[in-house]
């Protein structure tokens, strides 16, 4: 049972975050260009049994082009408003405890403005790809945009499911805050991202979950934008450590790649994991 619930949490996780983790360039698009500014309005989306999806939409820069994952395996703050749709999918190389390699695919799309009001995404997962994708489960997210590039955002994942995921839902409440470190993402290292949430469910401590203890637990992590179309992400589950790297291939094309390993420091689990994700994004 905790395996499968694992199991789910992660690959939904990987193709949530690789789907739609929007900056503070989300306010940029669903608002009036700035001058000089292609006039678009384009943003993506996110979230896992826990379904988080995290990729960044797209800079502010002359050309518009999409922007690497903010986090990998949890949700942030970032979320999908009406005219964005994501398109994702995950892999990782064995399951907690098992051999066995998992994979998932995941559809998430937007309703409202967080802008001016909130934002509503609604992420499906189907997990269990050894088995048809059997399993599977619904996300729901409310975000909202705030002065000084902080978004907040509370979620649950996993609030309907089907099949044996064997996860429950999780509930949880972020901040995503964008520190920008140069005055154009074409230079490196020119914004940093800090994710700071609290959740039940999935964030809590493997132990926790063995035991039965109806805890709350802690998440976060950071991304520093090394180049224009590369991020590296660190981040704590709740249970243990993951680093990635999330890149744009292709600059004028909304594909996002993000591969990475967990589980690193062996707090939770029975050693580190190579996990896969890639999003594509669809605006309206």
């Amino acid at each position: 049972m905790y395996n499968s619930f694992l199991s789910a949490s992660i690959v939904s996780s990987i193709f949530f975050s690789v789907l739609l983790s929007a900056n503070s360039a989300i306010a940029q698009f669903n608002n009036p260009p700035s001058e000089g500014l292609p006039s678009i309005r384009r943003v993506p989306l996110e979230d896992e049994e826990g379904f988080p999806l995290n990729v960044l939409p797209f800079s502010t820069e002359e050309k518009a082009s999409m922007s690497p994952s903010v986090t990998i395996v949890t949700p942030s703050a970032y979320g999908a408003s009406w005219g964005q749709i994501g398109i994702g999918v995950s892999y990782q190389e064995r399951t907690r405890y098992t051999d066995n390699a998992d994979g998932g695919i995941g559809f998430s799309f937007g309703l409202g403005n967080p802008q001016e009001y909130v934002g509503l995404q609604v992420g499906v997962a189907l997990l269990d790809a050894s088995d048809t994708f059997a399993d599977g489960g619904v996300n729901l997210k409310l975000h909202r945009a705030l002065p000084e590039d902080f978004n907040i955002a509370v979620g649950v994942q996993g609030i309907g499911k089907w099949g044996n995921t064997d996860g429950g839902s999780s509930v949880y409440g972020v901040v995503t805050k964008k520190i920008t470190l140069k005055p154009s993402v074409t230079e490196p290292f020119s914004e940093l991202y800090l994710n700071l949430g609290i959740g039940g469910g999935q964030f809590r401590s493997e132990n926790d979950i063995l035991d039965g203890v109806d805890s709350v637990g802690v998440y976060g992590g950071a991304t520093l934008r090394i180049v224009e179309q590369v991020s590296f992400i660190s981040e704590w589950s709740g249970q243990d450590l993951t680093l990635g790297i999330s890149f744009v291939p292709f600059k004028e094309l909304p594909l996002v790649i993000t591969p990475a390993f967990t589980d690193i420091t062996e707090t939770a689990g029975d050693g580190i994991r190579f996990i896969l994700g890639a999003g594509y994004q669809i605006t309206f």
